[in-house]
């Protein structure tokens, strides 16, 4: 044990100052490192629990802070919070002695997806630039007081440094480690005054401490990529823990600004949000035979109800998949068909919606039309992620209704304008066209609805 130690005291120690906080953290052992690194996250026991061996330290958790979460949220893209399994095989890791990269790798050219740091009360953190590549997600509004939001799995995120946990860590303890293993510092150093010479991570080296990240208040808010070691694998790091989507992941809800968060008891929640003035309510709760249910209520105080049971099928937890961003829903145009009466055009989605609704129970759900979608598409595509709109236009269409409508529009699913069409983003288009004619928000389209 000691000479494999030793060997790799030898390997991290290349590219390092040798200051006394470096040297620290080389003649420490695996144990006394994961007790130095524990100090951030035992304020938030047992609630998060952590782990170690010679070479990973592990942090288990369920995602769900103790603070209010959404408040604040003004693009908001009709996400909740639950809890997630990151547990055992699926806990959040990154090494007990990080190693500097000979290439460090920058947050702002990659890693849009999945977590690229975990929070000190074991909430992972995500790039600030969401998964388009380019959208700063505190800029564009999508997140609540503390630089947190749900994300498309449903599940609980930041995208920015996690400041509001100093009073609860202290001033000298990461509020946060990079998944490097580089610790993440607030606003301050040691000394109590603000770092001046941060590198484009937002890292440097001091006596101290050796090489850290620092929180800042602007971009990039924590570390800006990896000074450290990393494997990167589908455009995040890997590997790294999986959130459990049980609901279709949703497109924004223009204009709603989320105005209330409110735990009431042991899994069960309350989410307000306001629309057009008027303010709307979603009560949620998880069962003992594991069921997620959930309760939309209009302003007039109607209600819908939906229930969840297992993992949903394209859903976008751990930073999967791509969303439309804020930008908003597509044209009327690509979602009507004319009338020859001359009347004003009816949706598609309308016209069709006998033959949407697959159970006959006279309510289309997007969960009907996206298995339509997922038949359809994979009848098309194969088993190909993608498929060129060239082919697309040229294949025989599906036999069910989607079919002729992904042929015929083939060029309005090309959202990204690669001239490729993938699943993601005819999901993320019918998902659009589904939540306008949502007039009423629960996430239902009933016979009324579609009469109209």
């Amino acid at each position: 044990m000691k000479s494999e130690i030793g060997t790799t005291i030898v390997g991290i120690g290349i590219g390092l100052l040798c200051t006394s906080g470096v040297m620290m953290l080389l003649q420490a052992t695996p144990k006394e490192r994961a007790d130095e690194i524990t100090k951030s996250f035992k304020p938030f026991s047992p609630k998060v629990t952590t782990r170690s061996d010679d070479k990973n330290f592990y942090v288990e958790s369920d995602g769900m802070p103790d603070h209010e979460m959404m408040v604040g949220i003004v693009a908001w893209q009709q996400q909740v919070p639950l809890p997630q399994p990151y547990k055992g095989a699926n806990a959040w890791r990154f090494p007990l002695f990080p190693k500097p990269a000979e290439k460090p790798l920058s947050a702002k050219t990659g890693f849009f997806r999945g977590a690229i740091a975990i929070a000190a009360n074991g909430v992972p953190i995500f790039n600030p630039i969401k998964n388009d590549g380019k959208t700063d997600t505190f800029l564009a509004g999508e997140l609540d007081k503390v630089g947190g939001h749900g994300g498309r799995g449903d599940d609980y995120h930041y995208h920015t440094a996690p400041l509001h946990l100093i009073p609860t860590v202290g001033k000298t303890i990461p509020i946060a480690y990079a998944l490097d293993g580089y610790g993440i510092y607030g606003l301050e150093c040691k000394d109590g005054k603000a770092p001046a010479d941060l590198d484009t991570f937002n890292g440097h080296t001091t006596k101290d401490w050796g090489y850290h990240y620092h929180a800042t208040k602007t971009y990039p808010y924590l570390n800006g990529g990896f000074h450290g070691e990393v494997t990167e694998a589908g455009g995040q790091v890997d590997p790294q823990p999986r959130s459990r989507p049980v609901r279709e992941a949703l497109p924004p809800l223009r204009g709603a600004k989320v105005t209330g968060f409110k735990k009431n008891s042991e899994n069960s929640y309350t989410l307000n949000y306001t629309l057009n003035g008027e303010t709307y309510t979603i009560n949620y709760s998880i069962e003992k035979d594991g069921k997620y249910n959930f309760t939309f209520i209009d302003p007039s105080g109607k209600e819908r109800k939906e229930t969840y049971s297992g993992q949903a099928r394209g859903g976008g937890g751990g930073g999967r998949g791509g969303g439309r961003g804020p930008g908003g829903p597509p044209q009327e145009s690509g979602g009507k068909v004319s009338d020859p009466t001359g009347s004003p055009p009816k949706p598609w989605i309308f016209q069709h919606a006998a033959e949407l609704d697959t159970d006959k129970d006279t309510i289309v759900t997007l969960i009907e039309i996206n298995g339509l979608i997922k038949s359809a598409f994979a009848e098309v595509a194969g088993s190909k992620e993608s498929i060129s709109l060239e082919d697309l236009k040229k294949a025989r269409p599906a036999k069910n209704v989607i079919g002729g409508y992904l042929k015929g529009h083939a060029d309005e699913f090309d959202a990204n304008g690669d001239r490729n069409v993938t699943l993601q983003e005819v999901l993320d288009e019918f998902s659009s066209l589904f939540h306008k004619g949502d007039k009423n928000h629960d996430h239902a389209l009933t016979k009324e609805e579609y009469d109209t």
